[in-house]
């Protein structure tokens, strides 16, 4: 296949992905699971259906856009409130799931070496950020819940990378002590969120001197790979560096962006990570082929499922569900019971935690890229693909009707309402406003009573929604809808003005583009 040929499969790739989460969306299923479903299909369907593609490349060119995309959006103050909940999941249910997964594996398959076992319990143990990302947004959660899963799968791939390295290290060098691999997480810990936190502070020095938005919004995929590609130079977790050139960028965002390149920089990267999401889940599922004509036929298969992938499944999914009840919803009961902690687990929430535990593409990637010399290499791609194929299906499918069982709804939070802050916010400009109408000029004066007079009901109109109740509210809702029919009606009346020859088109597009940024502040308005 060549470069041509490449760049069309890549196309068809990307609108098969986009009718698949079409389908997806109509059937409420998860788009994920579609897609990987889909991109089975396709492998299944012929190996001139597919094409090979080197493990490493995905990860280097597919992963670090998710990995800041969430990181960016990551909610600083309250991943550093749940840090300890989110280092429990990362490091300890890790080591506990990879042990747990070896075991099992070996206790059904003795076959195949402890080494081996070991190194597809670490493959497997670490949830995926982007698998995560994928379900999560799909359900109204509670904030401490979505903070805890998100935070948790963008750091754990270290401690499972880690635990991957040693069991290969053992294989290949017969080399491991635990004070080696202790050295190695610090120095993947170390160098990755340092030059994570270099390369943050970088792009905000460059953003505050582009004077282009679009340059800005370039510079942010660009340090994306970069920082992701000179912390695995340099011997550290790239996945680390991102993560924490995320949070960097994501923490000084509201300061260093201006509004025109927030809201270019907001559409370009839903646009990009929605065609990533989907490219990840499509190549999961057409790496089956490989996987497939290698293992030989169909009998060692069925062997392999049974034998390694089944207990594999149920292993991991066992083990997280048995850290999470041990480390984190009986410590946080009964630390609520002493009085030291007001907000334990709830047992819905502890579900939740414990079954949203999905693999996905750091998994494969890591099967892959195993030496071709590694014993039982076959066996174990496939079991990860079988593992992440289960979780998926199994636990991301069912996680919606989990949700519905345990009633988990977002929790009224005890700081401002939206509502408020908007009453708040306005009302600060109303003062300001007010104080320059005390010294404003006769001139002026009319200028500054009308936009009195236009603060006044926006402050009034969010008092009246928070404090009035539900009536207001839907008063509220009308009101902004009727604003929306008037920029459709100003909208046909500016395009009949261009149909009619009266304006240039420079004039349509920037009318056009003011109201459009109209239409979405009042369609942000009405969103629950």
């Amino acid at each position: 296949m060549n470069n041509v040929e490449l760049f069309h499969y890549l196309l068809l790739l990307v609108c098969g992905a986009g009718l698949l989460t079409w389908l997806a969306e109509r059937l409420t299923i998860p788009p994920a699971v579609m897609l990987l479903v889909g991109g089975s299909a396709v492998a299944l369907s012929g190996p001139h259906m597919t094409v090979g593609m080197d493990p490493n490349l995905i990860l280097t060119a597919v992963l670090p856009p998710l990995l800041m995309s969430s990181s960016f959006y990551t909610a600083w103050r309250d991943f550093r409130r749940e840090i300890a909940t989110i280092s429990s999941l990362a490091l300890g249910a890790v080591v506990f799931t990879t042990v747990a997964v070896a075991v099992a594996v070996h206790a059904f398959e003795p076959a195949l070496s402890w080494p081996a076992c070991f190194a597809l319990g670490a493959i497997v143990s670490p949830p995926d950020a982007v698998a995560a990302k994928a379900m999560l947004e799909r359900y109204p959660l509670p904030s401490r819940l979505v903070t805890v899963l998100e935070g948790e799968s963008l750091v754990n791939d270290a401690s499972g990378l880690l635990l991957y390295q040693m069991a290969i290290a053992a294989v290949l060098v017969g080399q491991f002590t635990v004070s080696r691999a202790a050295t190695v997480l610090l120095m993947l810990m170390v160098i990755g969120i340092a030059t994570g936190a270099a390369c943050g502070q970088a792009m905000i020095w460059l953003i505050r001197r582009l004077p282009d938005p679009m340059l800005r919004i370039v510079l942010t995929f660009l340090m994306a790979w970069g920082s992701y590609s000179v912390a695995e130079e340099l011997g550290g977790s790239g996945v680390l560096s991102v993560v924490t050139c995320g949070l960097v960028l994501g923490i000084h965002q509201h300061r260093v962006f201006d509004a025109h390149t927030r809201i270019k920089a907001t559409a370009t990267w839903e646009v990009i990570v929605f065609v990533l999401d989907a490219l990840v889940f499509i190549l999961i599922g057409l790496a089956l082929e490989g996987i497939v004509s290698r293992m030989g036929n169909v009998s060692s298969m069925l062997k392999t499922g049974v034998g390694v992938a089944l207990p594999a499944t149920v292993a991991a999914i066992l083990a997280r569900l048995l850290w999470v009840a041990a480390a984190i919803y009986l410590p946080s009961l009964l630390s609520s019971r002493l009085g030291k902690s007001p907000h334990p687990w709830s047992r819905g929430e502890a579900a939740i935690l414990g079954w949203a535990g999905m693999r996905g593409v750091v998994s494969l990637a890591a099967a892959l890229a195993l030496p071709d010399n590694f014993p039982g290499r076959d066996v174990i791609v496939f079991s990860t693909f079988l593992v992440i194929f289960a979780t998926l299906v199994i636990q991301g499918g069912s996680l919606a009707f989990l949700i519905r069982l345990t009633g988990l709804r977002p929790v009224r939070s005890t700081t401002m309402s939206e509502l408020e802050a908007r009453t708040h916010t306005f009302g600060a400009s109303l003062k300001e406003i007010e104080k320059i109408s005390q010294s404003a000029t006769d001139d002026d004066k009319p200028l500054v009573q009308r936009l009195i007079d236009e603060y006044k009901v926006r402050v009034s109109n969010n008092e009246r929604a928070f404090e009035a109740g539900k009536e207001h509210v839907e008063l509220r809702a009308r009101q902004l809808r009727l604003e929306l029919d008037l920029v459709a009606i100003s909208r046909q009346a500016l395009l009949g003005l261009h149909h009619e020859g009266k304006i240039q088109d420079s004039v349509l597009h920037r009318l056009e583009a003011e109201l459009d940024l109209e239409e979405l502040r009042l369609h942000r308005l009405l969103e629950p």
